[in-house]
């Protein structure tokens, strides 16, 4: 027969304790097991953009240890710059006040080497250097040789014509005699590689020999002087390693921050970068990017048009602006780019303060989106989009462009000038003379490296997404076995204990 004294006593109050502090620690577990299934849900997509940030940070800044400043200093990338020339096919209609009908010729392609000569990084986070380009002429993607010929209209003679505009009759009648002596007619015949790389021109030579100016040589070509040589000038650029979002934006070039061929200082702002590369981490309200070249004698605008994507990698459109050769009253701000008659209607933009006086105009192809009035006065255009506009297309994350189509027309302004009869009864008009394009198309092998290291990235940040995710959920399901096995023994052991009855 049991006993009271039998029976073991229970310090329920003290198991009560325990079985709390155990309770406690579940719950612990199962609050740490949620944020961790949290966090690798949500979380770690932010982590990824971290992550990506100083991966390309350490990439994108241009001094000796990153793993941009080789390609930087001596691109690999394939770069090739095409030229169209125009061919005048009545040149004695044109004389004598007809429209000129034109044939364009070309592509003629040369392959394009970049190196920077004389780098030096400065104190002031910002690096210096002299870019070298080298022209190789590509005969596979030429339609002939750079020996072929043809008639185009005779750039030094119109320019010195209209240049003598406004002299006295008796000046002008004289220059009229010299050009006939050197033989300069309005229009003349030569090679691809004269137009290009210079020919003799007796009417320089003679204006050397008698007024020597800096800057005008014995030849005349549009790249005379430019294959291989350092006459591009210094260009000083900021690094990038202090503050990215400055990364290649120019600081000055030949030791100016302005150009001063303009007529405002904001028309002879330098903004923006050389093209190469712009900062990393475009943002989608960066509406537009700013390019600089000496070519340009300005800066160009560029502005965002779509996203689109470049074998398989998304991409942003920016275009050459629809206001970046708009005259001063379509486009207010342009107005320090022209004075007086060196204004053209819209589509167009005289160079004639950076180009020595010659009245020389810049355009898209074709004269693609600009005034009806200049294509109306040429026989032979045909503006096409895809053929003739200006723009490329940039990876954001890099700032880096992967496709880029950056097209120019040069045009020639001519009118008649009384008392020199090399110009005949011309009609005032602008008429094509070149125009180039200068194309880059990333190769397949810098794609797979860009989705190497982007896939990478992902793929490190998606194991530590599941490893949380999956960690978590097993400290949940942990924490809540434990805590349902203890409340049952819990329950258990607060039950009275058996006591048999005493018959």
């Amino acid at each position: 027969m049991g006993t009271k004294a039998d029976i073991p006593e229970v310090d329920y109050e003290k198991k009560s304790s325990r079985c709390c502090t155990s309770t406690r620690s579940c719950i612990l577990l199962i609050i740490f097991g949620t944020v961790g299934i949290i966090s690798g849900a949500v979380v770690m997509d932010i982590v990824y953009d971290k992550i990506l940030e100083v991966i390309v940070y350490d990439m994108m800044h241009l001094t000796p240890s990153s793993m941009i400043y080789p390609e930087w200093a001596e691109p690999s990338i394939p770069l090739t710059s095409k030229f169209y020339f125009w061919e005048v096919t009545n040149p004695d209609e044109v004389f004598n006040g007809g429209k000129p009908a034109l044939i364009e010729k070309g592509p003629y392609a040369y392959d394009l080497f970049v190196r920077r000569d004389n780098i030096s990084n400065n104190d002031n986070g910002t690096i210096s250097s002299i870019p070298v380009y080298t022209y190789v002429f590509n005969r596979e993607k030429s339609i002939g040789p750079d020996t072929d010929r043809f008639l185009g209209v005779n750039m030094p003679m119109t320019s010195t014509a209209y240049m003598m505009r406004d002299a006295p009759r008796f000046i002008r009648e004289s220059m009229s005699v010299v050009l006939e002596e050197l033989n300069e007619t309005m229009f003349i015949d030569l090679s691809v590689a004269d137009l290009l790389w210079g020919y003799d021109e007796p009417l320089f030579k003679m204006i050397h020999d008698l007024f020597p100016i800096e800057g005008v040589d014995e030849q005349f070509g549009f790249l005379l002087g430019y294959n291989g040589t350092d006459m591009n000038g210094l260009f000083t650029v900021y690094d990038g390693k202090d503050d990215v979002s400055m990364l290649n934006r120019i600081d000055n070039w030949k030791g100016k921050t302005t150009v001063d061929f303009w007529f405002t200082d904001e028309a002879n702002m330098m903004n923006g970068t050389d093209g190469m590369m712009w900062h990393p981490f475009i943002k989608k309200d960066e509406k537009v990017l700013d390019l600089f070249h000496p070519d340009f004698c300005r800066t160009m605008p560029y502005a965002y048009e779509a996203d689109e994507t470049f074998k398989g990698i998304p991409m942003r459109r920016y275009a050459l602006a629809p206001y970046a050769y708009a005259n001063g009253t379509t486009y207010p701000p342009n107005e320090g780019f022209c004075k007086d008659d060196t204004c053209a209607p819209n589509g167009i933009q005289r160079m004639d303060p950076c180009r020595f006086g010659s009245p020389m105009g810049m355009s898209n192809p074709h004269f693609l989106y600009a005034d009806p009035s200049l294509s109306e006065e040429i026989i032979g255009l045909n503006p096409d989009e895809e053929k003739h506009k200006n723009y490329f297309l940039l990876e954001p994350y890099m700032g880096m462009p992967y496709v880029m189509r950056q097209r120019l027309q040069i045009n020639m302004f001519l009118r008649d000038v009384q008392g020199i009869k090399q110009m005949g009864d011309v009609r005032t008009m602008y008429i094509p003379a070149i125009w180039f394009a200068q194309e880059v198309d990333v190769p397949d092998n810098v794609i797979k490296s860009y989705e190497l290291g982007f896939q990478v990235t992902a793929l490190i940040v998606e194991i530590i997404k599941y490893i949380m995710i999956v960690g978590g959920a097993l400290m949940v399901l942990a924490g809540t076995t434990i805590t349902i096995v203890k409340y049952y023994r819990r329950t258990q052991a607060n039950q009275p204990p058996y006591q048999p009855i005493n018959c």
